[in-house]
């Protein structure tokens, strides 16, 4: 699809979302000043419009925390919301870019749960703020629209295309995209608030799960009775997904440490290597390591991808679980990043990564309710059958491992 930039109006002037990373779910989302280690004060605001069941982010890309990356500040409110759930978009498939691109849209507007676009305060401070950087774009041939509530409409015309919109499905279709579809149907749990995820579960497991969501038996039990018959499942064999996983090291330059790596007084190393066959990376250095992702493209058909990792001693038997992605969309050419914080540990670490693909990816796509709620720790057992089961459940499936040593 068309490389596009997305600008979200401020009073202060027009703001770039430069980038958009997916985080450990453990975390909190953060808007980030320019890349630095600069969290700006509409992060928690930002938290709550991403975690469901306050939000719709993670309802709709399947994810519950990411760093957003933004080329100047944005103050309280919530006019950057349309901005932000239109760059998801764009980022979930393979369309948001920055500087270079061929077409722009600025943006200003609030998104309420049903994802009706809401009318916002100053909107002409802003248009009028944004005119030198529509001028720019206009002598670069950089095609500009502006999306703006319907309330909004500026009186006066303005140099780029004006698209007045009353929801954000208005706006992904005029961009090209696929209207949002929820991803992730939520119901609150009695023991934790978490999300659920998937096929509906027998009331009685339920009740278990709430009572003792890390008692592994009971994962174990419905992971095992959900299971198609196998005869069933091998009768239509999945499509094999082309995904390519490459791991990305940022490690301090000879003589300096990762806190000037951290702050910037230090230019970092930045090693990235692609998995060979196998799924099995070279084992790396975990001295020294500032900073470490794995970066997963589609180089095939589009997909709906989801991402389950543990992580252990190497050749420990209990591992412990996690979900970076559940359901996200890549496109051919579309790539996601999973973070991953350094280990500091004097034994081997091995981090071991399930790729789960589906290519049907224009009926929504459900995930296997054993995913969540995830037990504290799960077997080396457990976690090959859940890779031979995810198969039979018709999961296009790719094992990806490294080992990270002291």
């Amino acid at each position: 699809m068309t490389a596009i930039r997305v600008f979200i109006l401020t009073t202060d002037g027009p703001v770039e979302v430069q980038r958009i990373t997916a985080e450990d779910p453990g975390v909190q989302s953060v808007i980030c000043l320019d890349g630095k280690a600069v969290s700006l004060p509409v992060s928690p605001a930002y938290e709550a419009f991403v975690r469901s069941p306050t939000g719709v982010i993670e309802s709709y890309f399947g994810h519950s925390a990411f760093r957003l990356d933004v080329s100047g500040r944005i103050s309280e409110g919530m006019s950057w919301q349309l901005g932000v759930f239109i760059a998801h978009g764009l980022q979930a498939q393979g369309g948001l870019s920055g500087e270079g691109a061929g077409a722009a849209i600025l943006t200003t507007g609030e998104v309420d749960r049903d994802l009706n676009v809401l009318a916002v305060d100053d909107v002409p401070a802003k248009l009028d703020r944004a005119a030198a950087l529509i001028d720019e774009l206009s002598r670069q041939g950089v095609e500009i629209s502006v999306f703006l509530p319907n309330e909004n409409t500026p009186l006066d015309p303005i140099p780029a295309r004006v698209v007045p919109i009353s929801s954000v499905t208005d706006a992904f279709v005029t961009l090209g995209l696929r209207p949002p579809v929820a991803a992730l149907p939520v119901r609150a749990t009695a023991a934790t608030g978490a999300s659920q995820v998937g096929r509906k579960m027998p009331v009685a497991l339920m009740a278990g799960f709430a009572i003792s969501a890390a008692v592994v038996a009971a994962f174990w039990l419905f992971w095992v009775e959900r299971r198609p018959a196998p005869a069933e499942a091998s009768a239509s064999p999945p499509p094999v997904a082309e995904l390519e996983t490459t791991v990305i090291e940022t490690r301090a330059p000879p003589g300096k440490s990762c806190a000037a790596v951290n702050f910037e007084t230090a230019k970092p190393i930045v090693i990235e290597a692609t998995v060979a066959k196998g799924g099995q990376f070279v084992d790396s250095a975990a001295r020294g390591l500032c900073g470490l992702a794995y970066r997963v493209t589609n180089r095939g058909q589009p997909v709906a991808l989801t991402v389950l990792a543990v992580r252990g001693d190497k050749g420990a038997s209990v591992l412990r679980p996690k979900i970076f992605f559940r359901n996200q969309h890549l496109d051919t050419g579309g790539y996601t990043s999973l973070k991953v914080k350094p280990p500091r540990t004097d034994v081997p670490v091995r981090l071991q990564f399930l790729l789960l693909a589906e290519t049907a990816v224009n009926e929504p796509v459900v995930l296997p309710a054993p995913f969540e709620p995830l037990a504290d720790s799960i077997t080396q057992v457990q976690w090959r059958t859940i890779e031979t089961d995810a198969v039979q459940d018709g999961f296009s499936v790719q094992a990806v491992s490294h080992v990270l040593i002291p």
